[in-house]
């Protein structure tokens, strides 16, 4: 193994039919990715606010703004345990409106259950990119349901929107020749980083400007349907097997040494956790651990980083968090190695 985190590279191990996302969500729309899959709904129910937390990745808001979305802001952020009473506050005042909806975020697959009773007077919109199968979306009673795929899935692309209230979903979208195209790239990028992985003569830079060059399409790409080749990938990928073993690979990590650092942890056992997330006494710190981190090829993600001025709690994770992939593409073996170099930095 020569790094720990980035983008994908092709994996084909969980390739056995069983436990399919399909299997999971018989009823739902795939599209390129997770943001089509908000926008398309959005403008399907003739939605005249959505309510967003604060806490988000702002590369989606923009995109979200540009689609035409009139976005409100909330106070949500990881290890928040008050989102529901938040909301409630804002019922109370009677902010919301029948023509709103509302998007709360199962922050890194840390979130048990919320109910959406009280929110009966807008519509719910729960993101579950971090933990698709987990119990809260596996007992949502939101209206609809959203995801990127590709955050947590082995693929170059996607996203997906279902309805746990069996409520009618948008139109499927239609493929696009270009989304063709560039999934294509992808896949190819994805494949040239497996052979680098393995010790072939291929060079870093030229999978990277797969990946690279692509990545600004998702930003502005207009709506259409998963590329043809990730939805042939998914209909025999076994995810279930794909994120137990990316809880076992948490679970060796979760006791991690560390001082004066907090492993945000999930609120209980039915929850898969999207990453290693870590949280820091101050930003200094965090960027001397992720300088360090990426001198020994470990790569980790801040998801995300806010613009300034949220509430301050929500501003401070931010700057003081770092997310390392350790999901199924690890062995147990490079996992307590990347857990060993992660305690000899910090």
């Amino acid at each position: 193994m020569k790094e720990f985190g980035s983008d994908f590279h092709y994996i084909n191990r969980f390739q056995n039919a069983e436990n399919t996302l399909s299997d999971f969500y018989p009823h739902a729309n795939y599209y390129a990715d997770g943001r089509q899959a908000l926008i398309n709904l959005y403008h399907s129910q003739g939605w005249q606010r959505l309510w967003m937390p604060e806490y988000f990745c702002y590369e989606v808001v923009e995109s979200l703004k540009q689609a035409g979305l009139n976005l409100m802001f909330y106070t949500d952020y990881p290890g928040n345990r008050d989102d529901a009473r938040t909301l409630e506050a804002i019922h109370q005042k009677g902010l919301f409106r029948s023509t709103d909806a509302v998007l709360r975020v199962n922050y890194f697959g840390t979130r048990v259950f919320r109910t959406s009773e009280s929110l009966s007077v807008a519509a719910v919109v729960e993101d579950h990119t971090h933990d698709l199968i987990g119990d809260w979306p596996m007992h949502s009673t939101a209206d609809w349901c959203i995801a990127s795929l590709r955050k947590s899935l082995p693929i170059p692309e996607g996203g997906i929107l279902w309805s746990p209230m069996g409520l009618r979903l948008p139109e499927a979208p239609v493929p696009s020749e270009e989304n063709e195209q560039i999934a294509s790239i992808r896949w190819e990028a994805m494949r040239l980083k497996t052979r680098y992985l393995e010790g072939e003569p291929v060079e870093k830079t030229t999978f990277r400007k797969g990946y690279v060059e692509t990545e600004e399409f998702f930003d502005t790409a207009p709506v259409c349907a998963l590329d043809s080749v990730s939805q042939e990938y998914l209909r025999t990928f076994n995810i279930r097997e794909w994120y137990n073993r990316k809880r076992a690979n948490w679970d060796l990590l979760k006791d991690i040494h560390t001082e004066g650092v907090q492993v945000i942890r999930p609120e209980n056992l039915g929850c898969y956790p999207f990453s290693l997330v870590l949280l820091f006494d101050n930003p200094d710190e965090r960027d001397r651990v992720r300088k360090e981190l990426i001198e020994h090829q470990i790569y980790p993600a801040v998801l995300w980083n806010i613009p300034a001025p949220p509430s301050g709690e929500v501003f401070c994770f931010s700057r003081c968090m770092l997310s390392i992939h350790c999901d199924a593409r690890y062995t147990s073996d490079e996992i307590l190695e990347m857990k060993s170099i992660i305690e000899s930095i910090i």
